[in-house]
């Protein structure tokens, strides 16, 4: 997999071809292997800019700034909400002045009346000296891990998978759930098949029927196993036939967990609504203590191929294919017509 470049990696090329021009390649001998190939990388294309000076300062400058936007937005409102009713009504209004107008929608409309009506409108808000409500933001986003989120990685891996945002992530559960209910269902006979499909809303059947008509002759006795214990334990709760998917496609993302995911499943969480972050988060418990017939590098295996399903019918971001919209280049390789640096400032800003 490839290393997915980051803002550090971003700052400390900037910062060395500012001083260097050229030269700063030659400090990749000082990095470890993964930070030197990023460095390179970066080098070559920002030593080719035409103002590299400018440029240079400017990226920095905006690769810094980043800081100061909230990443709150990033994060479902119910999180946001839950921690919102510990705050008085004036904090309340200073952080909704962060956050989306979706996002502010939905937590006034699950506010207690009472708190709504004490809520102070935005003009106040605006009223409160700017370096207040830096500190008053910057206390309450410490109640979450940091959102920061990079468009401009060329190869997102499986430890991007918090880029995704909630429908995505709805998309790609139930994609693993139809995948780990065929591979379930794939030993069983035509008539129990039957039984399954008629359990299903129509358009579900025909995708687990064409899942199951594309299994391999034979599969792996330990994803069958795996498989077939997560369809068990679920098979007798009552849940519409989505939900039904997403909820196993849960429990098969939770096996690619381990303790090397700690930080990513809990950036994942906050992008989930509360209803399905408690239900991983009960897998992935549920897994610590249970015997897995599949590891879980296997199971990363199967999700990023799920994702890169999904990005192939533009069901997610297409980066996820490794390239971009705009004809398959990704940002490492411009055309000579564009502006690299100016591709890289309007992302930048659009993050804001």
């Amino acid at each position: 997999m490839d290393q997915a470049l980051n803002n550090r990696q971003r700052i400390v090329a900037a910062m060395s071809v500012l001083g260097d021009g050229e030269e700063a390649a030659a400090l990749a001998h000082f990095m470890c292997e993964s930070d030197a190939s990023a460095h390179a990388t970066l080098v070559g294309r920002y030593a080719r800019e035409n103002d590299r000076e400018l440029a240079m300062k400017r990226m920095v400058k905006n690769l810094i700034s980043l800081d100061s936007f909230s990443s709150l937005a990033e994060i479902h409102p119910a999180w946001i909400l839950e921690k919102l009713k510990d705050e008085p009504p004036r904090v309340i209004g200073i952080i909704l002045r962060f956050l989306p107008s979706s996002h502010v929608r939905y937590i006034l409309k699950n506010l207690s009346p009472i708190i709504c009506k004490q809520v102070p409108n935005m003009v106040e808000s605006f009223s409160v000296h700017p370096d207040v409500l830096d500190t008053i933001r910057r206390k309450f986003e410490g109640n979450f891990l940091p959102m920061r989120i990079s468009r401009l990685i060329g190869n997102p891996g499986f430890e991007n998978l918090y880029y995704l945002k909630e429908p995505e992530l709805e998309e790609l559960f139930v994609e693993l759930g139809l995948t780990e209910l065929a591979i379930a269902l794939s030993e069983m006979s035509p008539n129990v098949l039957k039984i399954i499909y008629n359990r299903l809303d129509i358009k579900e059947a025909k995708k687990l029927k064409a899942r199951v008509d594309a299994l391999p002759p034979e599969v792996a006795p330990e994803f069958v196993r795996q498989a077939k214990a997560t369809f068990m334990k679920l098979e007798s709760e009552r849940m519409g036939s989505k939900q039904f998917l997403k909820t196993i496609g849960l429990g098969a993302f939770a096996d690619a967990m381990d303790e090397d995911t700690v930080d990513l499943m809990r950036l994942i969480l906050q992008r989930l609504d509360p209803k399905d972050g408690y239900k991983l988060k009960r897998f992935v418990d549920e897994r610590r203590i249970r015997q897995n017939f599949v590891s879980s590098e296997q199971r990363r295996d199967m999700v990023l191929s799920a994702v890169r399903f999904l990005a192939q019918e533009g069901r997610v971001d297409k980066a996820w294919l490794g390239e971009f919209e705009d004809g398959g280049d990704n940002i490492e390789n411009k055309s000579a017509e564009s502006d690299p640096w100016e591709e890289e400032t309007k992302t930048l800003h659009q993050l804001a």
